[in-house]
C-alpha cells in the first residue's frame, strides 16, 4: 500500500516531476557517456603501448635499462625465445637489438632509438608494419642495408622512401662506427614522440653494426593472447630466462599503470560529483512536496499512520523519483555508448595535441556493465540519503497543528 500511495504522490504535480526525471536522466546519460568516452580513450592508449610500443612482456639482461648499455645482453637467445615461445598464452615472442644512434641526413641531423628486429618475427610482436603510410617494412633487398623511420622523423628531417641516412655509433668496443641505411618505409602511429626518435632495421644489420656477439639480444618481447594474463606469465618467464629480468608493460611503462589504475577511481569521483549536485535538486523538490501536503500528512497521522510509515513513504517517493530517473539515464547513457563502441568519435581538429601524448584522434567508447550496475548502486544510495532531510522534517510536524494549516 505504502509503494502505490508513494507512486502516486510522485504524479501529484506531474510537471515538477518530469523535469526533475528528466534533469536526472541528463546528468546520468553525461555521465555514463562521459566515463564511456575516457574509458575508451585509454584502452586505445593501453592498446597501442603494448601491440605497437611495448608488447606485453618485455627481457632484459640485468642494468640494461639503466642506461642501455649495449655491453649488457642476453646470451643463447634464440634457444630462450623458443622456450617461452610454448609457454601456455604465449601468443609470438621476438628478439631485438637495441641502439641510441646519431642520424645524419642531407637536410638535417637527430638522435634517436634504432632497433635491430627479426621481421618475419616482429610482425607477429607488434603492428608497427601495418602502420607503414609509405614504401614497405623490412622485406626491401638492397645493397644499402633498409630502415623505416617514423613519418615526424621524416618530416623533421625532410626523408621519403629512398632517402639515405648515416647512423653513427660506439660499437661493442667502443669505436665509433659509421653506416649508411636507405629508407624503405615510413609508419604512423598515434604516438608522434615514438614516432620521431624510434628507427627499425634488420637485427643481422646492426648486429654487424654494433659488433655484436652471435645469438644475443638487449631485448626479448613477448606478447600474450590476452594482456591481463602478463602477472601470471611472469613466473614462467622467469623460470626460462633465469638471471635476465623480466618485466610485465605495466612495470616497463608505470604511466600506463597509473591509467589503467586509477580509471575507475576518477570514473566513481566523476559520477559521484553528478549524483552529488543531483541530490541537492532533489532535497529541494521533495521538500516542496512534503511542505505543499502540511495538512494531508498531518491528517495520515491524526487518523493513525505512525511515523515510521510516513518516513518510510516519503523515502520510498524519493528513491522512486530518483531511480526512475536514473534507469532512464543509465538505459540512454548505455545506448548512445554502444552506437559509438562501433562508430569512432572523430576528434582530428584535436589530434595533434592528442598524439603527442600518444592518444589516437579517433575514439571508441567502452562500457563495462559492472560500472553500470555500480552507477545503478550508487543512484538508490543517492535517492535515499537525499530523502532523509524532507522525511525528517514531516516527522517534526504535530498532527494536530498541521491538520489546521491551510
Amino acid at each position: 500500500m505504502i509503494w502505490s500511495i508513494a507512486w502516486r504522490n510522485i504524479w501529484r504535480n506531474k510537471l515538477r516531476s518530469i523535469i526533475m526525471i528528466v534533469a536526472i536522466t541528463l546528468g546520468l546519460l553525461a555521465g555514463v557517456f562521459s566515463t564511456s568516452f575516457m574509458q575508451g580513450l585509454v584502452d586505445a592508449r593501453i592498446e597501442s603501448a603494448t601491440k605497437t610500443e611495448l608488447g606485453h612482456l618485455q627481457i632484459h639482461a640485468p642494468h640494461f635499462l639503466e642506461n642501455n648499455n649495449i655491453v649488457y645482453t642476453i646470451q643463447n637467445s634464440g634457444e630462450l625465445v623458443s622456450q617461452i615461445e610454448s609457454l601456455d598464452s604465449v601468443k609470438a615472442v621476438g628478439r631485438r637489438l637495441i641502439a641510441e644512434p646519431f642520424i645524419m641526413a642531407a637536410h638535417g641531423t637527430g638522435g634517436g632509438k634504432l632497433i635491430g628486429v627479426e621481421p618475419e618475427q616482429e610482425k607477429r610482436v607488434t603492428d608497427i608494419w601495418e602502420h607503414i603510410i609509405a614504401g614497405t617494412y623490412l622485406e626491401h633487398e638492397s645493397r644499402i642495408p633498409p630502415v623505416v623511420i617514423g613519418e615526424k622523423l621524416a618530416k623533421k628531417l625532410r626523408l621519403k622512401v629512398g632517402s639515405r641516412i648515416n647512423v653513427q655509433m660506439v660499437d661493442r668496443r667502443g669505436n665509433l662506427s659509421l653506416k649508411g641505411y636507405r629508407i624503405s618505409g615510413i609508419y604512423r602511429t598515434t604516438n608522434t614522440s615514438y614516432d620521431e626518435s624510434t628507427l627499425f632495421v634488420k637485427y643481422e644489420d646492426l648486429q654487424a653494426q654494433l659488433g655484436m656477439e652471435k645469438n644475443t639480444a638487449h631485448e626479448i618481447v613477448l606478447l600474450l593472447e590476452n594482456g591481463d594474463e602478463a602477472p601470471a606469465v611472469k613466473p614462467q618467464a622467469e623460470k626460462l630466462a633465469g638471471n635476465n629480468v623480466v618485466e610485465t608493460w605495466k612495470e616497463l611503462s608505470p604511466e600506463m599503470s597509473l591509467l589503467t589504475d586509477s580509471m575507475d577511481q576518477y570514473m566513481y569521483i566523476f559520477i559521484l560529483i553528478i549524483l552529488l549536485a543531483l541530490c541537492f535538486g532533489i532535497i529541494n523538490t521533495m521538500l516542496m512536496a512534503v511542505l505543499e501536503r502540511v495538512k494531508e500528512i498531518g491528517m495520515l497521522m491524526a487518523v493513525g499512520m505512525n511515523k515510521r510509515k510516513v518516513f518510510l513513504m516519503i523515502i520510498l517517493e524519493t528513491v522512486l523519483l530518483t531511480v526512475t530517473g536514473g534507469i532512464f539515464g543509465i538505459l540512454t547513457g548505455a545506448g548512445i555508448t554502444k552506437i559509438f563502441e562501433t562508430t569512432p568519435i572523430n576528434l582530428s581538429m584535436f589530434a595533434e595535441g592528442l598524439e603527442s601524448l600518444g592518444y589516437a584522434s579517433e575514439v571508441y567508447t567502452s562500457v563495462q556493465n559492472e560500472s553500470l550496475v555500480t552507477i545503478a548502486i550508487l543512484v538508490v544510495i543517492t535517492g535515499i540519503v537525499s530523502a532523509i532531510y524532507p522525511a525528517r522534517k514531516a516527522l517534526k510536524l504535530n498532527p494536530a497543528e498541521a491538520t489546521r494549516t491551510e
